[in-house]
């Protein structure tokens, strides 16, 4: 899908300078990346075949920028310490793909919750020196429910993909829960969409394409926003 067919009427301040490269550029980001119908990987398909998020990040947080977005919530904290520089990629730790210190490292107020007691503990020691993201342990769309300001970006990485639980159900549970929240425009950003045909996006986003959102790429991740 090129940019071409990315009609957003951005309201903030008109259309964007720049937004169209950055469409051109989420486009592209899952065309090398193996999708995967089984949940279950082999060691050598989540480390050396399976896509990395990290690019996916990046591209979503120039695409944040672009808005002007000033508020990302994120349901799932990173789970694994970051060892090297923002901007650099390392195969061997950025199976993760750190999110919440790249979305702290924006100056944008960030929010994280997650309900895994040691990714909050990783997540806050690895933002201690971001005044602007708040990491707490709490129930994802307990946490949405609460929520009072507006969100621009929301990132879903909460429920594991798992045989036999409600990981996508809970991921709708969890828009709908912050739907009323969304600024216009916003974007969503979700997390293992490569795997069990769609993984946690799988009930998703059919709901995103019905309320109108621009699925701009599935693959490890899926990027979507709506103008």
């Amino acid at each position: 899908m090129g940019s071409q067919a990315i009609m957003l009427h951005i309201t903030r301040g008109g259309f964007m300078e720049g937004i169209d490269s950055i469409v051109d550029e989420i486009t592209v980001l899952g065309k090398d990346d193996k999708v995967f119908d089984k949940i279950e990987l082999s060691f050598q398909e989540q480390a050396y075949e399976r896509g990395k998020p990290h690019k996916y990040l990046m591209a979503s947080l120039k695409l944040f920028n672009a808005i002007k977005g000033r508020v990302i919530v994120e349901i799932g904290c990173m789970r694994k310490e970051m060892l090297h520089g923002i901007n650099e990629f390392n195969p061997e730790c950025c199976n993760d793909g750190h999110s919440t210190v790249i979305w702290a490292s924006s100056g944008a107020q960030v929010y994280s919750v997650d309900i895994d007691r040691k990714a909050v503990s990783i997540a806050k020691r690895s933002c201690k020196k971001y005044r602007n993201c708040t990491v707490k342990k709490a129930d994802g769309i307990g946490f949405l429910e609460k929520f009072r300001d507006k969100i621009d970006l929301l990132y879903l990485d909460a429920w594991d993909v798992l045989p036999g639980t409600e990981y996508a159900e809970n991921h709708v549970l969890a828009y709908l829960k912050a739907k009323p929240k969304l600024n216009r425009p916003n974007i969503i950003v979700i997390d293992d969409t490569d795997i069990a045909s769609g993984g946690k996006g799988r009930l998703l986003l059919p709901v995103l394409a019905a309320d109108g959102y621009r699925i701009l790429v599935r693959g490890r991740q899926t990027v979507a926003i709506a103008g």
